[in-house]
């Protein structure tokens, strides 16, 4: 009860203070992915100190259509940049942000991620050469982003001048972070993409132990109901099992990061478990 009231005079405190300086209201503003899939880009602001949580493209556009919409803000007044993981929807606008706009703020995001960044969009250049993606820019670009980048580890805490930036694993592919934000004493945790549930190649995410004062959640499937995991690998293990004992071969085209990896272990697994299935060979080709 205590701890209630206590928190209540402080919204009430924020809300007085709100009204004589408008700096001390939190504004999110989502250049992307707000009712939409694709492009994550949000923007918060408190207290003169802006951070941009994201900065991917949307799947379904081309060229400068992709790209969140970066021209509703004043981008040279945004501190930093911090990227959650190296999925495209997440972070294949910041070689544009920082090659082709006058943001100057810095950029973070894991090691995994920044590996694994430069290797993926340099793939998306090679591949966007010639199309309407082409304009988005170049390999001078990408290598002035991976200048910029720097590197954070899991639960360290960084301070970008009155802006504290901690880290959490957040399960979902290799490297992916969320992110505490705490500015003038108030905190919010980013997610990005997450999975609670660990995978066998990869930990599931951690829960931050600081209650934020605002969360943004990654809700792609947050009215889903699917069937749980176990279930779901019998299905696909039968399927495979059937397909090849009654002489059949089995392709399976899947995202080459991640699920890839989940996959190979996944069948490793039954193939150890099932002495029939020990003479077909698995290969995989990226």
């Amino acid at each position: 009860m205590a701890q209630a009231k206590r928190r209540a005079s402080q919204e009430l405190e924020a809300l007085e203070a709100a009204a004589a300086d408008p700096a001390a209201v939190l504004k999110i503003t989502p250049l992307g992915a707000g009712q939409e899939v694709g492009r994550s880009c949000i923007i918060l602001e408190y207290m003169g100190k802006r951070v941009m949580l994201d900065c991917g493209i949307h799947p379904g556009f081309s060229g400068l259509a992709s790209l969140p919409f970066l021209d509703e803000v004043d981008l040279d007044a945004v501190d930093a940049a911090l990227i959650t993981h190296f999925h495209l929807d997440h972070c294949a606008a910041v070689p544009y942000l920082v090659g082709r706009t006058n943001f100057k703020g810095r950029l973070l995001m894991t090691h995994p991620t920044r590996a694994i960044f430069h290797t993926l969009l340099s793939d998306f250049v090679r591949v966007s050469a010639g199309s309407a993606d082409e304009g988005l820019y170049n390999e001078s670009d990408l290598e002035a982003a991976m200048a910029r980048a720097e590197v954070i580890d899991f639960d360290q805490t960084v301070d970008l001048g009155g802006i504290q930036v901690t880290a959490h694993r957040a399960g979902h592919v290799l490297g992916a972070a969320m992110f505490s934000v705490t500015i003038a004493g108030r905190t919010v945790l980013y997610t990005g993409d997450y999975s609670r549930v660990a995978d066998r190649h990869l930990p599931g995410a951690d829960t931050p132990a600081t209650r934020p004062d605002v969360l943004i959640v990654e809700s792609t499937y947050g009215v889903s109901r699917h069937l749980a995991r176990a279930v779901r690998e019998k299905r696909f293990l039968d399927k495979v099992t059937s397909t090849l004992i009654r002489g059949g071969k089995v392709l399976l085209p899947i995202v080459a990061l991640g699920r890839a990896q989940e996959l190979l272990l996944m069948l490793d697994e039954h193939w150890g478990r099932n002495r029939q299935l020990q003479g077909y060979p698995i290969y995989q080709a990226s």
